[in-house]
């Protein structure tokens, strides 16, 4: 079994991002205290380092405070390594199909 994972292309800051999910394709939504220094954060499938890919961490305000927030808008249903800048897994992640998990770190 392989996995593949697809992800759009970078959204600008403010911007509202479009989701492409459904069947074996979810979202992950990865709220950070801060963003990166690189303002993009990765993500991989569970052990997977040489798979990763990354989306940018934009400032986006939920119930009235602000979060940096990363959204990988399309990945396919799976378990996920989440990266910091030095590609050490600072989370882990579950994501199904039709569906957006969130990860608070």
């Amino acid at each position: 079994m392989s996995t593949t994972v697809s992800v759009r292309t970078h959204h600008s800051a403010g911007e509202t991002p479009v989701l492409d999910i459904g069947g074996e394709v979810g979202a992950l939504v990865v709220h950070l205290p801060a963003p990166p220094p690189t303002g993009e954060l990765e993500a991989c499938p569970r052990h997977r380092p040489d798979q990763r890919f990354h989306t940018g961490v934009h400032p986006r305000q939920l119930g009235g405070r602000w979060s940096a927030t990363a959204v990988y808008p399309a990945v396919v249903e799976g378990d996920y390594d989440i990266l910091d800048d030095e590609l050490h897994v600072i989370g882990h992640a579950h994501v199904s199909g039709g569906e957006v998990t969130e990860l608070r770190l």
